[in-house]
């Protein structure tokens, strides 16, 4: 394809990807803050620091495989970018598959405590998200792509408003509706990823000696190009 007109292609849905992404954000802290209230708010506040990070994992990791998986597509490799984006996503998934902590004031404690109960075991999906994209544009899907960000952020919204007004979940309700979102967003992701007609879908793992060393050097050389994307995260 020409390279203007492939830039427009995927532009638009990129870009409209990036809108959806920050109103997922945005509407969570309207909801929060109209109906919890405002100390709810600085709660939801304290725990961003670990949405960063994990969004920068996910970018991170995103951003390293899909050069890779790039030029090894452009060498007729398509093995070897389906082993690529594999690994990518499983070593980020185990990555942030751990327990976080933070420390915040004692009149926030609480708030902050509970909604990252129901948050913070649901970071794995958000850096799945992030990542994800990535690879669904490499295979040449940006509307797709666009989708994973766009539909999450629409049923985030609608939950946030059943949880919040109507079931009155509170801190509860807004950190369940952010979690699923994530999940559904994730699962659009995985469920592309594992079709065989793609170019790009994931392939088995393999626990042999010498695959785990192959897959701790490409590891290293994702984050090596990616780790610039993190840091503006964190």
């Amino acid at each position: 394809m020409e390279i203007p007109k492939l830039f427009r292609k995927l532009l638009i849905p990129t870009v409209l990807g990036m809108v959806f992404s920050a109103v997922f954000v945005i509407t969570d802290g309207i909801f929060v803050g109209q109906g919890i209230g405002s100390d709810a708010l600085a709660a939801v506040n304290i725990t961003a620091p670990l949405f960063l990070i994990s969004t920068g994992i996910g970018l991170m990791f995103g951003v390293g495989a899909s050069v890779v998986a790039s030029i090894h597509l452009s060498q007729g490799k398509l093995k070897t970018a389906r082993i690529n984006v594999t690994q990518a996503v499983v070593v980020s998934s185990l990555f942030l598959a751990v327990l976080w902590g933070v420390v915040s004031s004692e009149r926030l404690l609480p708030l902050a405590v509970e909604y990252m109960y129901w948050f913070l075991p649901f970071l794995v999906f958000s850096a799945l998200l992030s990542s994800g994209m990535f690879f669904v544009r490499l295979d040449g899907s940006p509307n797709y792509a666009m989708l994973c960000n766009a539909i999450p952020a629409v049923v985030n919204i609608l939950l946030d408003y059943v949880f919040i007004f109507i079931l009155k979940w509170g801190m509860m309700g807004a950190a369940l509706a952010t979690s699923l979102g994530y999940i559904l967003g994730a699962g659009m992701i995985v469920v592309y990823l594992s079709r065989r007609r793609n170019v790009i879908h994931f392939c088995r793992v393999k626990l042999s000696k010498k695959s785990m060393r192959l897959t701790w050097r490409n590891v290293k050389y994702m984050c090596h190009l990616g780790v610039s994307t993190f840091l503006c995260e964190a």
